[in-house]
């Protein structure tokens, strides 16, 4: 039983002497809460409002008697135990209570000592019952807990095995603030990334966002807490008047804060938070976060590392390209001038011809002429020959 936690017993007597008795010098303050009723009616009332955990209950009473309280008491559902009193000689009513729930009997006058050993021995399966539940409850608390635990496990095995094969960033951007929301329960999730050449932080996407939010996207964001994080390269988690201080939105109750890391340096910062819930997070989920924003960090990296060697590879595809197209051109060009070796072959003859047999019946500007084209015949054959190597 917790320390703090006092057993609840309610007195049922008509006789204010023995109310007082078993008030001041029985119960101990420190030990138990005292209620009193000084008639049936008043006591099924005060049951009705504010069960208690064991009733003193005096048989014989004005009005409603003692064993009809326990009728009353049975149609309510009451399953404490129940310590009856009566005087002597009225042994025969005690066995009626019995029949009718009572777990204990007194006889009036009472002793204290006799009074505060049956009401121990009733509360103590009352005890008994109550760390049985609280077994049970502390039971069941951790086998949720555990249950978090491997689902955040499984969410976390999953991203990191899906961050070394998607390439995609907004794909992995989707796929990371999915699993942000579903180990965190939070409203929403951002992911904001460092632009170097503005040295600002970018609100590049989010999830479930508020429609303020939706329209900063793509936009330049301040917030000093994500500048905080990124400094000191650890998560944070924050609510309350600890958000409030760093003049965040006042609809953000709680929030994470992680640091996307990479080779000892902030890319960016993941964040959940709650605009609709009022509760904060669990101690433990910042650390799941910070696990998750290494991952994101990760897969950025890949993802941007892809995209440029993809980049490289299409611009050397292109290069491929165009000087396969170039050799193709120069190889017709080298055929179309291969093909002239012969007609010129045939033209130098010709002309050589020419030359001896008409050489002294030409005009001399006309074999000077001739003289000239073979020159320049000859000059083009070199050049073909020159082409062929």
């Amino acid at each position: 039983m917790p320390t703090n936690q006092r057993d609840k017993v309610l007195i049922v007597d008509d006789d204010p002497a023995v109310r007082s008795l078993l008030r001041e010098q029985v119960l101990d303050a420190g030990r138990f809460e005292v209620f009193e009723a000084q008639d049936g009616p008043e006591g099924l009332t005060h049951i009705k409002a504010n069960p208690p955990d064991l009733i003193v209950l005096d048989l014989v009473m004005p009005g409603l008697s003692g064993t009809d309280f326990l009728v009353a008491l049975n149609a309510q559902g009451y399953s404490g135990p129940i310590i009856v009193a009566t005087k002597r000689g009225n042994e025969a009513m005690a066995i009626d209570a019995f029949r009718l729930g009572a777990t204990d009997y007194l006889t009036k006058p009472l002793r204290e000592a006799e009074v505060l050993r049956a009401i121990e021995h009733g509360l103590s399966e009352v005890r008994l019952r109550r760390e049985r539940r609280d077994l049970m409850d502390q039971l069941q608390q951790s086998n949720k807990q555990l249950e978090r635990r491997v689902k955040e496990l499984t969410t976390l095995s999953s991203i990191g095995k899906s961050v070394t094969t998607v390439f995609d960033l907004q794909q992995l951007f989707t796929q990371v603030l999915e699993a942000a929301i579903f180990m965190t329960e939070a409203d929403h999730a951002t992911l904001l990334l460092h632009d170097e050449q503005s040295n600002q932080l970018i609100l590049r996407t989010g999830k479930n966002l508020t429609l303020v939010m939706q329209e900063r996207l793509g936009e330049a964001i301040s917030d000093d807490i994500a500048t905080l994080v990124m400094a000191s390269g650890q998560p944070l988690a924050a609510m309350g008047d600890n958000l409030r201080r760093f003049h965040v939105s006042t609809d953000l109750q709680a929030a994470i804060y992680a640091p996307l890391m990479l080779k000892g340096k902030a890319i960016g910062v993941m964040t959940v938070g709650n605009h609709r819930k009022r509760r904060g997070f669990d101690e433990n989920l910042s650390q799941v976060m910070g696990i998750l924003a290494d991952y994101a960090a990760i897969g950025i990296a890949n993802a941007r590392l892809f995209n440029t060697i993809e980049q490289r590879a299409r611009s050397t595809e292109r290069a491929y390209e165009e000087l396969k197209t170039r050799d193709m051109r120069r190889e017709r060009l080298l055929n179309n001038v291969l093909s002239l070796r012969q007609p010129l072959l045939t033209l130098q003859d010709d002309l050589k011809r020419l030359s001896g047999v008409s050489a002294a019946t030409m005009p001399p500007t006309l074999v000077a002429h001739v003289s000239d084209m073979e020159r320049m015949i000859a000059s083009l054959l070199t050049s073909v020959q020159d082409v062929a190597r």
